[in-house]
């Protein structure tokens, strides 16, 4: 039987993953501005540059955000930052090699859960599955400053050769497992609920051959970010004085969760695929599941994952609710059950998979394009050069968006507007060090009383 050409290329998943590869290098080189989370990149930003100008160690990841301290934070582990600040030692510092090295590996992130599903599941179940994440909220936070779906990635990867070094026991992969598994959680120890692929694999394997001992990786593979999230960045904090974020009670946040039950609801529903399809699609599927007599394995797996998934959203709590990229851990078993769907609906999979598509894209792709409304601070950059000595510190009215004292790349004090006419606070401040008052003119007309040597429509710059 002859296959035309275009469905040998369409129906491969390697043309899939590398389109995915080629469209996130679409302004790729942009300042992080877009909508979705710019906070969240500058933060990662200047970790990153400060790794490149040599102002930290690896251990002590530092943002300019300092209020007068040394802005040493409790953070997630900052490998790529820390990566990006050494490439820039190569490249020049450029929040393009950030995104670049995050499109890089959850790219290869994709490769790796096709093959892994091959394992488990037919040829097209595991393409549908691939693609289903391809064009979820994976899609849009792959060329983002952050570390979260390359944690998971790097996770999906660790399982692969986990797997591997199940069946065959080399030294090689069981490294490669352990490695990829403790760096995933490292990471973003949001990735932990998928330690289910530990439960997964004692019971699919519990009459195949295998490497018994092999089963305890995923469990000590979680030791490393314990470590890191519960002692180190605790240490961190009490002794350099910044806030780390350790969530709050699971009654907190089921309090919060039955408070705000369609925030919540609409967060579960449309999040993981921005579309709405794609909702019914997994609604669909997951009935099939259950309908289906499906290895007992994926009975015990999937439920003990919900579990510690949502042992996690309620110790994130409200933090939950109001970001988007903490739902991608549940992407790609959503993605499972999307494409056991899909594999359902045979000759008009592919029309529903385009449908899908087309509204999951669309509804992240103004994440793609230059934020031309934001564009104006990027003259921060040059203004500090011209008017603030390097050494100096600085408050603006950034309103809990760091975004512009990472633009000033000066040290100091990230205010809301009302802090900026609190006279007392500001007496305070100028007592710690600060030297300089920036005024995004945009949001606020207080005046100071200062010497103003810059003004223009968006900046004033005073010198106490």
């Amino acid at each position: 039987m002859n296959i035309p050409r275009w469905r040998k290329v369409f129906g491969n998943i390697s043309f899939w993953i590398g389109l995915f590869l080629v469209v996130h290098l679409i302004g790729i080189w942009h300042p992080p501005t877009e909508a979705a989370h710019s906070w969240r990149q500058a933060t990662g930003l200047m970790v990153a540059r400060n790794y490149f100008e040599g102002n930290t160690s690896f251990f002590y990841p530092t943002v300019n955000e300092t209020n007068g301290g040394s802005g040493i934070i409790g953070m997630e582990f900052p490998l790529l930052y820390y990566l990006q600040g050494k490439l820039s030692l190569l490249f020049g510092f450029h929040p393009g090699i950030g995104r670049m090295l995050n499109v890089l590996i959850s790219t290869i992130g994709l490769g790796y859960f096709y093959a892994l599903l091959l394992r488990f599941t037919s040829k097209k179940g595991a393409f549908y599955a691939t693609l289903l994440l391809g064009i979820s909220s994976y899609f849009m936070y792959s060329r983002k400053v952050m570390p979260d779906t390359a944690a998971l990635a790097v996770y999906i990867i660790g399982s692969y050769y986990f797997f591997e070094a199940l069946r065959y026991g080399k030294w090689k992969d069981i490294l490669r497992a352990l490695g990829g598994l403790s760096l995933g959680i490292l990471l973003k120890i949001s990735v932990l609920p998928l330690v289910a692929v530990g439960v997964f694999a004692y019971v699919y394997f519990r009459n195949k051959p295998k490497k018994a001992w092999v089963l305890l990786l995923p469990w000590i593979a979680v030791v490393p970010a314990l470590v890191w999230y519960f002692v180190w960045n605790p240490y961190l904090a009490v002794t350099y004085g910044n806030w780390y974020n350790t969530g709050g009670t699971f009654l907190e946040g089921a309090r919060i969760f039955s408070n705000e039950p369609f925030t919540f609801l609409n967060h579960l529903i449309f999040h993981p695929f921005f579309s709405y399809f794609a909702f019914i699609l997994v609604i669909f599927g997951s009935w099939k599941v259950v309908r289906a007599e499906v290895d007992i394995a994926v009975r015990i797996a999937v439920p003990f994952f919900l579990l510690l998934f949502l042992a996690y959203a309620l110790k994130s709590g409200e933090i939950f609710l109001t970001h988007e990229y903490y739902i991608l851990p549940l992407v790609p078993v959503l993605a499972i059950c999307g494409a056991y769907a899909l594999v359902e609906f045979r000759k008009f999979a592919p029309v529903v998979m385009v449908l899908i598509s087309v509204e999951a894209v669309a509804n992240q792709a103004h994440d793609f394009r230059y934020n031309s409304g934001e564009a104006y601070k990027e003259e921060l950059s040059s203004l500090s050069d011209q008017f603030i000595p390097k050494n100096a510190l600085v408050a603006i009215n950034g309103n809990s968006n760091p975004l512009e004292l990472y633009f000033l790349n000066r040290k100091g004090w990230n205010l809301s507007n009302e802090a900026m006419t609190d006279l007392d606070f500001l007496q305070q401040i100028k007592q710690r060090g600060c030297r300089y008052i920036v005024v995004n003119r945009h949001s606020s007309s207080h005046k100071f009383d200062g010497v103003c040597v810059f003004q223009n429509q968006h900046y004033s710059i005073y010198r106490w």
